[in-house]
């Protein structure tokens, strides 16, 4: 009994040195020139608030650290003679691994005598320089943070203002400023990758989710309009995602297992004392672990992805990156064999799918003068898509309905050369090359009315080139006024098509708080190969001269900055598409683009469409503890098919309303416990409504094509919750994540199905709340 009150005591003693621990962390990272990425050594690196006062400047190479910082939320100051001052406010610091930020500053346009500037806190400023408007940096601490993120960064943007998605689990495709998902420009690390999400084939640009990790991610930058000259192939948005580097001090290490998946990251030198780096990250979805104890196929998706860099600084050579993602993702249903137990349509449709995408590269960066740098990459990427799907009937027939493959693999080269000229001017040219082999082999059936055989779509292989070059200029006409220009030539060999596209936007600070912003850009994406290699019967191409789609772009914004941690922001927008591929004659149109969309006729060029709205944001950044994020999205989004009827689109939602916010509290020490919550509010999907009557007929959904999209579900109304607690220890951090989407269980429509007891097409979706859980620990 003794023994048992003595260790009893022992352990008491031994938690509660471990309760009042003052735990601390360090800061450090690099600072460099944010137009020449020059280091800049002796920058003033504050801590503020600290008592006594924790600083230190940066060494010769710009890197600096701050030791012995208290956990929780901090605040730095980073000031250098000859640059703007910049602060960081809110930076969570955890007992888990050292902090690393890496700071950009920039040249100050005032001449020593002039007006001091204050310092500056844009937690929302977009990472590149030449961004002037519709264009935004999110952090992977948002990503961890917000509720219904689940660490995805497509489901973080559907935040934003001017972006609507699915609030269900099913797919994570957004649709920015009522255009396409497959009008995205996905880049990593400069990069242009094929859509980086599991399922991406049948969701229409979207999917479960991405194959990012939070592990992997530093901050990157989302844009939704009038992009920057550099951005080429990219219609409606663009993510410009970035890894960080690994740890050049010791090993660390990451697990986390959840509901989605289970996560093995590690990251460290390869040598003590060494500069290069490697970080690593795999996961393996939560459902393909259950699917592997079930058998049968019954529609649970199964994937699994990595990703990893390793980066190389060579003195005198530049720094080289190493770099790789790659996910593989499936799902299968195969229907109960007892016709009586099918309720509908979906109960009868057998299909097998699988989606791959890979992409892997070298870059490397080197400074060629004191105010140059230049940047190359050569890269790999990979997509692949299958497709086979059945619908069953209740007279024992069976109606086969796609075998689709499609795998498409890519060279890309690219370099572009970075030179100031000054703080006023600033300039980046650059070219890129990319040589796709692909492999198309597609059958369809576009009625399955007319009988049970599939139609030839396409069947062919080869290569095809796109070459593109860009330059862009930033010019500071005066300390109040940006100008940034630029233009993109591409060159695409599958239809012999030149297309130019000039980009120009302005930025006037007219008062100390408040910006006018104005910006106009043409655009274009070509379509997937499919589209241009389909053939007749006889073999001959359908489409040999189509036109790749494109956009006109013009963007109307302000922004009054009402305080250092208060924000409001309105952009107005018109968007103006052309050259859109549609069937003479009839309503459809590409840019309502459905995976299964089989076709025998040609498709011309004759096709239009507009995009106008507004979109609003009212934010504040975190401080004492909370944040909050107002948007509001109102938009019309029209289009004209092949027989010059306008329409809705299918993504014109009409409206979309987000409230975003969040509550942090310390606990004990080192503890903190946080409340985040999302409510948003939009407009139903809209869908092309059913023939009853030929649906009754065939027991099957039939499409009544001549009222496209005049269909509209009801408003809806989403809420969703998020809990954490995180607990900070000697050496290691514990993070506890319990979120739960859709709580108010609003039902989301997957489309129509035809009901065999009712016999009538009725709406097919699913009504649920989703929990979402995961531990974390980083040591």
């Amino acid at each position: 009994m003794k023994k048992g009150l003595v260790l009893i005591a022992v352990l008491t003693f031994i938690m509660n040195g471990i309760w009042g621990q003052e735990l601390s962390q360090s800061i450090k990272g690099r600072v460099l020139d944010a137009d020449t990425h020059q280091p800049l050594p002796g920058v003033n690196v504050i801590l503020i608030g600290s008592t006594p006062p924790i600083g230190t400047v940066t060494d010769f190479n710009g890197n600096y650290e701050l030791p012995d910082i208290p956990l929780g939320r901090q605040r730095v100051q980073f000031s250098f003679m000859g640059y703007d001052p910049t602060i960081f406010n809110e930076l969570e610091i955890r007992s888990g691994r050292a902090f690393v930020l890496n700071v950009n500053m920039k040249e100050s346009f005032q001449q020593l005598n002039e007006v001091t500037v204050k310092p500056e806190f844009r937690k929302d400023k977009a990472q590149n320089n030449m961004a002037a408007l519709s264009a935004r940096s999110f952090s992977v601490e948002e990503a961890s943070r917000y509720a219904g993120g689940w660490n995805d960064p497509a489901r973080l943007a559907s935040s934003f203002a001017g972006v609507t998605m699915s609030e269900g689990v099913n797919d994570n495709a957004i649709v920015i400023r009522g255009n396409a998902p497959k009008g995205i420009l996905w880049k990593l690390e400069d990069v242009e990758i094929p859509a980086p999400n599991h399922l991406n084939g049948v969701n229409n640009g979207g999917g479960i989710e991405t194959v990012f990790s939070v592990n992997m991610l530093d901050n990157s930058d989302f844009y939704t309009g009038a992009f920057p000259a550099e951005y080429g192939n990219a219609m409606s948005g663009v993510f410009d995602m970035k890894f960080r580097n690994g740890s050049n001090e010791k090993l660390q290490s990451t697990f986390q297992v959840g509901s989605q998946g289970i996560d093995i990251s590690a990251e460290g030198p390869f040598k003590k004392d060494g500069d290069a780096t490697f970080l690593f990250n795999y996961r393996y979805s939560t459902m393909g672990l259950i699917g592997e104890f079930v058998d049968g196929n019954f529609g649970m998706p199964n994937y699994q992805d990595l990703s990893f860099k390793v980066h190389l600084p060579i003195q005198q050579a530049g720094d080289f990156s190493i770099w790789g993602i790659g996910g593989i993702s499936s799902v299968a249903f195969d229907p109960d064999e007892d016709v009586n137990t099918w309720t509908n349509t979906f109960d009868n449709n057998q299909y097998s799918t699988g989606s791959d995408i890979a992409a892997t590269g070298i870059s490397h960066q080197i400074n060629t003068g004191s105010k140059t740098y230049l940047k190359s990459s050569v890269a790999l990427s990979y997509d692949k898509f299958s497709m086979e799907s059945n619908q069953w009937q209740r007279d024992g027939s069976i109606i086969p309905m796609a075998n689709h493959n499609e795998d498409n693999t890519r060279l890309l080269l690219s370099s572009y050369i970075n030179h100031k000229f000054g703080n006023r001017h600033t300039n980046r040219t650059g070219v890129r090359y990319t040589n796709t082999h692909y492999s198309i082999m597609v059958n369809g059936n576009p009625d399955p009315t007319e009988g049970s055989d599939l139609i030839h779509i396409a069947d062919q292989s080869g290569n095809i080139g796109q070459a593109q070059f860009f330059t862009q200029s930033k010019w500071r006409i005066a300390s109040t006024f940006d100008v940034i220009g630029g233009i993109t030539a591409s060159y695409f060999d599958m239809n012999d098509e030149i297309i130019v596209e000039p980009r120009i936007s302005t930025v006037w600070r007219f008062r100390p708080q408040h910006s006018i912003s104005l910006a106009y850009g043409k655009h274009s994406r070509p379509e997937l190969l499919r589209f241009y290699e389909a053939t007749n019967n006889d073999g001959h191409l359908l489409n040999p001269d189509l036109k790749v789609t494109k956009t006109n772009h013009y963007v109307l914004g302000y922004e009054y900055r009402i305080n250092s941690n208060l924000k409001l922001k309105i952009e107005g927008y018109y968007q103006q598409l052309y050259d859109v591929p549609v069937i003479e004659g009839s309503s459809y149109s590409l840019l309502n683009y459905q995976w299964d969309d089989y076709f025998e006729e040609a498709l011309v060029n004759d096709g239009t469409g507009t995009n106008i709205g507004v979109d609003i944001t009212l934010e504040r950044y975190m401080k004492q503890g909370y944040y909050y994020m107002i948007t509001a999205s109102i938009f019309d989004s029209k289009y004209k098919g092949g027989d010059g009827v306008e329409r809705n689109t299918s993504f014109n939602r009409n409206y979309v309303f987000n409230l975003l916010g969040g509550k942090e509290w310390r606990v004990r020490e080192n503890n903190s416990f946080g409340v985040n919550t999302k409510i948003a509010f939009m407009g139903g999907n809209r869908f092309t409504p059913a023939d009853q009557e030929a649906s009754q007929q065939n027991e099957m959904v039939i499409l009544d094509e001549n009222r496209a999209f005049e269909w509209q579900e009801d408003p809806k109304l989403f809420v969703d919750l998020s809990v954490n607690y995180k607990i900070n220890r000697q050496k290691t951090a514990h993070v506890l994540t319990l979120q739960a989407k859709n709580l108010l269980m609003q039902k989301e429509m997957f489309g129509w199905a035809y009901d065999f007891g009712q016999q009538k097409v009725v709406e097919h979706g699913l009504a649920m709340a989703y929990p979402y859980f995961t531990y974390r620990i980083e040591f």
